[in-house]
């Protein structure tokens, strides 16, 4: 008897191109909760070397920049997890429709050559994705398909395509009810923000100052950009500018960033209300950034200007990124002071 299933699982908005990491938050925000705490950390810098090929290296890795990935995704989420590689297409389709049943969605690696959304490169061109099956229908010998880096929902893909652009690999989810699992500590809004201040403004020996590494990207700007257009054109068509991912993970991770401490805001702390106005501008200050680093692939653009003006920016935000982080170690320093005050006025 044919059957029919569709979950409502929709992509969270943020995670424009971050075809793994956006695609497992989305599973994760639906089958469990907290994933936000896996970006935590996320307020930081890629910390670039004293030549700037040595870390043009790091550039544009999802999942490896800013202390976030997939795995700390599902951790925080309490999600187990399985990844299924070297499948036939037809066994996938198999456990597909038993996780389905189950409301589980399923994330898989496909070829975009057979991803209808992409048009770009949809009957064009190959490229590895990762993308989550929300449901499927036996009428129509349909799937139906969510993917964050296109901000699609239900979108149909012919089980011909799927079977054709199938990598081999799976990977399943569901809730964890290990009852000997130590729960994770989750961390204080107050709590974040000391530890990334500290380590931005380089209190923590273990990490490079984060306005220290924004200041030498700002200088360095002009070499990365070459280097960036270089390693594109080697790439081929359809490759994407490495910088260009940098600035957008660089927007993406305080993103989730900011969203996490919204969720942790505690109305009565009034004194958070202006870092809480920072931390937005910080974000559209990135955004910003990023959008102007896209218009000098634009025709007849000065390119030169437009990256003597973005290296201006970062200083600027590089700036507001200190003061952020001074003022949070700043509040705290007087909470601490207002404490023993009250200590020994209770005590005495």
């Amino acid at each position: 008897m044919p059957h029919s299933y569709r979950i409502q699982l929709k992509p969270l908005p943020g995670f424009e191109w971050s075809s793994l990491t956006g695609n497992v938050a989305s599973a994760a925000a639906y089958v469990g909760s907290d994933y936000m705490y896996a970006f935590a950390d996320a307020w930081s810098f890629s910390c670039l070397k004293e030549q700037p090929t040595s870390g043009f290296a790091a550039l544009g890795q999802e999942s490896v920049l800013y202390n976030t990935s997939y795995e700390q995704i599902l951790d925080w989420s309490r999600i187990d997890y399985r990844v299924s590689n070297h499948l036939p297409a037809e066994e996938a389709l198999g456990i597909i429709r038993l996780e389905l049943a189950q409301e589980r969605p399923v994330l898989v690696k496909g070829d975009s050559f057979y991803c209808g959304w992409f048009p770009e490169n949809y009957g064009q061109q190959h490229s590895h994705n990762f993308y989550l099956i929300t449901g499927y229908d036996d009428l129509t010998h349909q799937l139906f398909c969510t993917d964050v880096a296109y901000m699609t929902h239900q979108y149909p893909q012919s089980v011909s395509d799927f079977s054709l652009g199938f990598a081999g690999e799976l990977m399943t989810m569901w809730p964890t009810h290990d009852r000997y699992r130590p729960i994770v500590h989750q961390p204080t809004r107050n709590e974040i923000l000391a530890r990334s201040a500290e380590r931005n403004l380089g209190h923590n020996h273990e990490a490079c100052p984060m306005v220290e590494s924004m200041l030498r990207f700002a200088d360095e700007l002009p070499e990365l950009d070459r280097l960036a257009v270089e390693q594109q054109q080697q790439d081929g068509p359809g490759s994407m500018n490495r910088l260009s991912l940098e600035l957008l993970y660089i927007v993406q991770s305080r993103m989730q960033f900011v969203r996490l401490l919204d969720k942790l805001c505690n109305e009565q702390d009034q004194a958070m209300c202006p870092l809480n106005d920072a931390f937005t501008q910080s974000v559209r200050s990135w955004s910003l950034i990023r959008s102007a680093y896209l218009h000098t692939f634009e025709p007849r653009i000065k390119r030169e200007r437009i990256l003597d003006s973005m290296a201006a920016e970062i200083r600027v935000t590089a700036a507001l990124e200190r003061e952020i982080a001074q003022s949070i170690l700043h509040i705290r320093r007087l909470q601490h002071v207002s404490e023993r005050y009250q200590q020994r006025v209770l005590g005495g």
